[in-house]
C-alpha cells in the first residue's frame, strides 16, 4: 500500500472558495513514487526479509526432524524385528540339556533293554521339563472335579454321570497351561451332563 502524502498549506493561500480548499487538503501523490521510498517502508522491507530466512531455516529444521523421526522409527522396527527373532533363545538354551538327557535315554534302552531305569529317567526328564516351564511362569490349569469354565476348558466328550454334578470336568484328557495370567492352551477336558 502506498503512503499517500499532505500537504498543509498556508492560510494566506487558502482566501479562495470551499472547493480550492478541499482540492488543497487531498493527498497528492509523489512525483517519482517509484523513485522515493520512505525509511518505514525499508525497514518494512528489511523485517520481511529476515522473517523470510526465519522461515527458510525452520522449514529445513523441520525436514530434518521429519528425516530423524523416520530413522528412529526405522531403527525400533529393525531392532523390534532382531528381539523377536532372537527371542525364544534362553528358553531353547534350557530345554536343549533335557533333549540331550531324553537322546541319552533313548541310547540306553536300545542297548540294554532295562524297562524301569528307562521308565525312572523319563520320570527325571519330565519332572526338569516341568521345572523348567515353572521357572518362566507357566501354571497347569486344574481342571479335574472343578466346574465347566470355557475359559480354561475345552470340552471333548460330554457323559452322562449321576457321580457328578453337572457340567463339572470329570475327565482331563490333555493338561493345560496358563503364562502370565493368559491361557496359552486350554485344557482338554470330559464334561458331566
Amino acid at each position: 500500500m502506498e503512503e499517500k502524502e499532505y500537504v498543509a498549506v498556508p492560510e494566506a493561500e487558502s482566501e479562495g472558495t470551499a472547493a480550492d480548499t478541499n482540492e488543497a487538503n487531498q493527498p497528492r501523490e509523489p512525483e517519482n513514487a517509484a523513485e522515493e521510498v520512505t525509511p518505514d517502508e525499508n525497514a518494512l522491507q528489511e523485517e520481511i526479509n529476515r522473517l523470510k530466512e526465519q522461515v527458510a531455516a525452520y522449514y529445513d529444521q523441520y525436514l530434518r526432524s521429519l528425516a530423524e523421526v523416520d530413522n528412529v522409527r526405522k531403527r525400533a522396527l529393525r531392532e523390534k524385528e532382531e528381539y523377536l527373532k532372537f527371542a525364544s533363545v534362553p528358553i531353547i538354551q534350557k530345554l536343549l540339556p533335557v533333549m540331550d538327557d531324553l537322546e541319552r535315554a533313548l541310547t540306553m534302552s536300545e542297548s540294554s533293554r532295562d524297562y524301569d531305569a528307562l521308565y525312572r529317567g523319563l520320570q527325571m526328564i519330565g519332572k526338569r521339563m516341568q521345572d523348567i516351564i515353572e521357572g518362566e511362569g507357566v501354571q497347569v490349569i486344574e481342571a479335574l472335579g472343578k466346574p465347566f469354565d470355557p475359559q480354561f476348558h475345552q470340552p471333548l466328550m460330554v457323559e452322562s454321570s449321576t457321580e457328578h454334578p453337572e457340567n463339572t470336568v470329570i475327565e482331563e484328557l490333555q493338561k493345560g497351561y496358563i503364562l502370565h495370567g493368559k491361557v496359552i492352551r486350554p485344557s482338554l477336558v470330559k464334561v458331566s451332563n
